[in-house]
C-alpha cells in the first residue's frame, strides 16, 4: 500500500470541449473541502485554482484545460447538497457562442444573505456557473456565454 496515496471519491461525468469534442469519464474529488464543510464537488474542482484537471477515460488519465471546457455534466444524485438550492431561484436560459444553448435552474443567495438577481448570479467571481436540470446539473464556463435570459 501506498503510504502517500491520497483518498478521493470518483465521480462520472461528461465535458464538452471548444472544439465540440465530447469526453466521458471520471474526475477525482478531495472528500473534504477547505472552503466549506463537506465533500469537494465538481463546481468546486472546475473553480478552482488549477487550469488543467485530471479525468480518466477509457484511453487513460488526460489533463484538460479548464479554459478550453465549455460545459460539464454530473448527476445531480452525485452532485448536490441542501445547500446549492438555496436562494431565489430563477430558469434562465445561456446562449453560448459554441454548441446549443443551456437552460436550467439557478439559485441566487448572496453572501451577505440578501437573495440577488440574475445579473448578480452572472457576475460572482466563478469561471462555471451552475444549472440544474432534473436529470443533470451542467456547469458552463463563462468565457463562452454570450447572453443569458429568462
Amino acid at each position: 500500500m501506498n503510504d502517500h496515496k491520497i483518498e478521493k471519491a470518483i465521480r462520472s461525468v461528461s465535458f464538452l470541449l471548444s472544439d465540440q469534442s465530447k469526453i466521458e469519464g471520471y474526475v477525482f474529488l478531495s472528500l473534504h473541502d477547505l472552503a466549506h464543510s463537506g465533500p469537494q464537488n465538481l463546481g468546486d474542482l472546475l473553480n478552482g485554482d488549477e487550469e488543467f484537471i485530471p479525468i480518466k477515460t477509457e484511453k487513460g488519465i488526460e489533463l484538460i484545460n479548464l479554459n478550453h471546457l465549455i460545459q460539464a455534466r454530473i448527476d445531480p444524485e452525485e452532485e448536490l447538497d441542501e445547500v446549492m438550492k438555496m436562494g431565489s431561484s430563477y430558469t434562465i436560459c445561456a446562449q453560448l457562442s459554441v454548441g446549443a444553448p443551456v437552460e436550467g435552474d439557478v439559485y441566487i443567495s448572496l453572501q451577505d444573505g440578501r437573495f440577488g438577481r440574475v445579473k448578480d448570479y452572472a457576475n460572482l467571481p466563478f469561471t462555471f456557473l451552475r444549472f440544474f436540470q432534473p436529470k443533470c446539473v451542467i456547469y458552463v464556463n463563462q468565457r463562452y456565454i454570450i447572453s443569458l435570459h429568462d
